[in-house]
């Protein structure tokens, strides 16, 4: 059984979340850890630990992070990434079941780097590994596409269908304090 902790900059996990985040996400769709440290927007960002896999309770195994923002009807997941080493081993679904725990009346939606523009069949394979592990976990495809900071994304939502305008309001709102800051 996953347990999550909030990260902070001083929380001892820390080091582990930034490089996780660092290697997990290419440059262009990174936003300073800052930013997501930051209280300007309520954000949950979580660290998981599997008290089981690590042997010892005391020190529990570091599995992934998540980063999310509730608003009304809505939780975004913005980032969301699991240690390499233990993809494929099913923390990635515990995550995302701990998530929804946590919001059960909401509209869950996560985006994904739409298969189409992939570069090689690499990237196309990546992109529908992902496609369909969202999908196994209960996300369908949304009709909301949008372009952020070059790169082409795609919603896939749990718990019922988001618009493109509940898209688009919830980021207005989320930013809307944020001097300069660019909404999907």
């Amino acid at each position: 059984m996953l347990q999550f902790f909030d990260v902070t900059r001083d929380a001892p996990w820390f080091p582990q979340v930034k490089a996780l985040y660092e290697s997990a996400f290419p440059a262009n769709e990174r936003i300073p850890i800052k930013h997501l440290l930051d209280d300007k927007i309520k954000r949950e960002f979580w660290a998981f630990f599997d008290k089981e896999e690590g042997g010892d309770a005391a020190a529990p195994k570091f599995c992934g992070f998540s980063n999310s923002i509730t608003h009304g009807s809505i939780t975004n997941i913005v980032y969301f990434a699991v240690v390499p080493e233990l993809r494929s081993r099913g923390y990635g679904s515990q995550i995302l079941q701990a998530i929804r725990r946590q919001h059960p009346d909401t509209r869950i939606v996560v985006d994904i780097e739409v298969e189409e523009d992939s570069k090689d069949a690499e990237e196309l394979e990546r992109r529908n590994r992902r496609r369909e592990f969202y999908q196994r976990n209960g996300f369908d495809a949304s009709p909301v596409d949008y372009v952020w900071q070059g790169e082409h994304y795609r919603l896939l939502s749990a718990g019922g269908t988001v618009t493109e305008k509940e898209f688009r309001d919830f980021w207005k709102e989320i930013l809307k304090d944020i001097p300069g800051a660019k909404y999907p």
